[in-house]
Parts: C-alpha cells; sequence; structure tokens
C-alpha cells in the first residue's frame, strides 16, 4: 500500500462510487483555498481510501488539519485504517500541523423518530484502533455545538419507493397537509443567487423565532458560488390573486349546487337528504366567503405575492441536503414548508436520489427539546434518526496543544 496525495480526478472518481457526505467532494475540493487530498492506494495503484482535509491557522504560527465526514475509508479494515492513520500522521508533522479533526461518517446507531434504537453498530474496535493511535474521541454529546458536525441527522429513505408510497408513509396529517398546498396554488421556485435576500429574510424569523444566530448573509451566497449547481435556494410562495379566483370559482359552484339543493327541497321539503346537503353546503358556503374576504385583505395589507418559506440545498450522488431555511410564522397558513419538502423530495426520486436528508436534530427525545417541534415536523414525512460517532481530535504538537487548550487560544 501508498499513501500519496490524489489527484482532483482520482478523488473525483472514488467518491462517485464510494458513499460520502457532500463535504468529501470534488466541487468542495475546488472551492478551497488550501487543502489536501490524502489517500492510499493499493499495490495495482487502485485508490482504496480518500479524505479531504483542509487546513487552517492555528496559534499563528502552527495548522490545524479538519477532515470534515471523512476520510472515507473501509472502517472494518483495520489494518487499512491502522496504515492511513499512521501516515497521515507522518504526512502532518511535515505540514506543521498542531492538531487534526476528525468526525467520520460512520453510524453509531439507527433510530427510530421517537429515538428508539432500531440497529446498533459496534465500533468499540474502531474507536480503540483510532485512540490507539493518538485520536481522542471526543465522546456522544446531545444537543447542537458551534464547535463540531451535528451528531444526529434525520433521514427519509427513498430507495425502490415510488411517489405514492413516500406519501403513504407518512404522517396523515403531514400527507393533508402537502394536499392543501396544491390546492390553494403554494408554488416553489428557485431563487437565483441575486434573490438570496428573499431566502435570509426568512432565515433571520428562523432565527428570531428560536433564538440563534447562524450564519449572515455572505456566507449563504458563498455556498452558491461554491457548490455551483449542487446548491440551490428553493423558494415556497403563494400568489394571493390565482388563489382567491380559485376560491371565487368554488363559492360559484358551491352556490349553483346550492340553487340546485333548494329547487329540490321546493318539490320534496322533507327530504332528510337535501336538508343535510343544504346545511352542508351553507357551512362551505361561508368557510369559502371567509376565506376570500381574509385573502382580498391580507392583499391590501401585505401584496398579492407572499413569501413563506425558503431553504438551501445541496446534493451529490447520494443524498439531498436540507441544510437551512426560515419561513414567516404570519402565513403559517399557507404550509410552504410542506410544500418544500415534498417538491425537493421529488426532485431527489427524479435525479435518482436514494436519501432525502433532513440535517440536524439536537438528539434529545423529550417533549422538552428545544427543537421538539423540528423534530415532530420531520418525523410526520417518516423520517429516521441516525446518530454517528461523533468527533476524534489527535494533537500532533501535544504540549502546545494542551497549552493552547488550557489558554483558550485554541
Amino acid at each position: 500500500m501508498l499513501f500519496v496525495n490524489l489527484t482532483p480526478e482520482e478523488f473525483q472518481q472514488f467518491t462517485q462510487t464510494h458513499f460520502s457526505h457532500y463535504t468529501q467532494t470534488r466541487i468542495n475540493y475546488d472551492a478551497q483555498h488550501q487543502a489536501h487530498l490524502l489517500g492510499v492506494k493499493d499495490d495495482e495503484g487502485k485508490v482504496i481510501a480518500a479524505g479531504m482535509f483542509t487546513e487552517a491557522r492555528a496559534l499563528k504560527y502552527f495548522k490545524y488539519f479538519y477532515s470534515q465526514r471523512g476520510p472515507i475509508i473501509d472502517y472494518n479494515n483495520i489494518a487499512l485504517v491502522n496504515f492511513y492513520f499512521k501516515s497521515l500522521t507522518d504526512y502532518l508533522k511535515k505540514h506543521n500541523c498542531l492538531y487534526v479533526l476528525l468526525d467520520p461518517y460512520i453510524l453509531e446507531n439507527l433510530r427510530n423518530a421517537d429515538g428508539e434504537i432500531i440497529e446498533s453498530y459496534d465500533n468499540r474496535v474502531l474507536i480503540s484502533t483510532l485512540e490507539q493511535l493518538g485520536y481522542q474521541h471526543q465522546g456522544y454529546p446531545v444537543g447542537y455545538s458551534k464547535s463540531s458536525q451535528i451528531r444526529w441527522l434525520s433521514v427519509l429513505d427513498l430507495k425502490g419507493k415510488s411517489e405514492q408510497q413516500l406519501l403513504k408513509e407518512m404522517d396523515y396529517q403531514t400527507r393533508r397537509n402537502i394536499k392543501r398546498t396544491d390546492e390553494m396554488g403554494v408554488k416553489v421556485r428557485q431563487l437565483p443567487i441575486e434573490e438570496t435576500d428573499r431566502f435570509f429574510k426568512l432565515f433571520k424569523m428562523a432565527e428570531e423565532k428560536h433564538g440563534f444566530s447562524f450564519r449572515d448573509e455572505p456566507y449563504f451566497k458563498q455556498l452558491q458560488r461554491d457548490y455551483q449547481g449542487y446548491a440551490s435556494l428553493q423558494l415556497a410562495y403563494i400568489d394571493l390573486n390565482e388563489y382567491a379566483n380559485g376560491l371565487q370559482q368554488k363559492l360559484d359552484d358551491l352556490n349553483n349546487q346550492m340553487k340546485d339543493v333548494e329547487t329540490a327541497l321546493a318539490e320534496s321539503p322533507n327530504s332528510k337528504k337535501q336538508k343535510t346537503k343544504q346545511t352542508q353546503l351553507n357551512q362551505q358556503i361561508t368557510s369559502t366567503q371567509r376565506k376570500i374576504d381574509d385573502t382580498h385583505a391580507t392583499i391590501a395589507t401585505d401584496g398579492a405575492i407572499l413569501d413563506l418559506a425558503a431553504a438551501i440545498y445541496i446534493y451529490n450522488d447520494y443524498e439531498v441536503y436540507y441544510l437551512s431555511s426560515g419561513s414567516n410564522p404570519k402565513y403559517n397558513a399557507y404550509m410552504g414548508a410542506y410544500k418544500l419538502q415534498w417538491e425537493m423530495i421529488k426532485f431527489a426520486k427524479d435525479h435518482n436520489i436514494d436519501r432525502y436528508n433532513f440535517y440536524g436534530i439536537t438528539g434529545d427525545f423529550s417533549e422538552d427539546a428545544i427543537d421538539y417541534g423540528v423534530q415532530q415536523f420531520k418525523k410526520g414525512f417518516n423520517a429516521h434518526v441516525e446518530e454517528y460517532i461523533g468527533d476524534f481530535v489527535k494533537p500532533i504538537k501535544p504540549l502546545l496543544y494542551k497549552a493552547g487548550k488550557i489558554s483558550g487560544k485554541l
């Protein structure tokens, strides 16, 4: 075996045939200022392991390296793991590395949406091996962190399932909400990078609602540039003029039905069937008229086109990732978030992508969890939960690393 710097073409070919995260892709490598493609080739020259490591400044004079959701390697092949990471240490020492961070895309537990374990993966040998190589496992945290990737992901399996089956497997209310968005005429379109502000306005509403601060608008613009055609902003919106016209057509139809019922009752005043229908039609007419009045009132105050919800997505050969989103709570009745998810699930199916990744949750499954509502939303689509192995840190210069941690400079 030989530890080598891979060419971008070799790395791309490997990741296209081995399951990997969107951060471990050629397109992400091309967007980086300082990144290393480090792999192993067998005796025949075939690439059998690969990983992208970014570098950044640490303690002014040193560097730290990070392989986000990598490297990509058969972690059951302990001999290969040993060779890769021993060789990696030698490489990092030559590049003035202070420490290296990994968060491999390795499952620890597969769970249902309520957090109950469906299947466990025994990673003890791997963790022991990495620890013997100097990698300190950072444990199994719950919650969000600003210093590490989320360990808990909500994922919908699309493989071998038709759109009809996916809908059938959703919660009844989720399925009903998706249908309602069609009835109301909610639409989804991709926003060009020049309209990132429309997404960001909704994203800020989510920040305010949940009490967090994540990224600024330039970050999302850069993300689109970095991932080119593999990142997109999607906007769910409604044209209230179209919606009002549809409601008016419905009202006209209901009034015509009422005339027929009144004619029938004039001929048969004691008909229970016609009386029941009359009562039902009265309720529908009243409800539809109220919706028309409310819609015209909203047009008068807010305009005809309402931005309901927006999200940024990235995809690769294996997954569509729902990264960040926001919605206007004032317009929750139009359920734009449901339309967004369903349209992008269909996008994944159309592109033969087998996983729809709703992305992070806290891993706290109690009703007191800060993301309980988010979890219930994702659960409604029949998503399961994937718990990952977590972070590993290896100090390459242990004394300096320890001093940096103690001083708070790392």
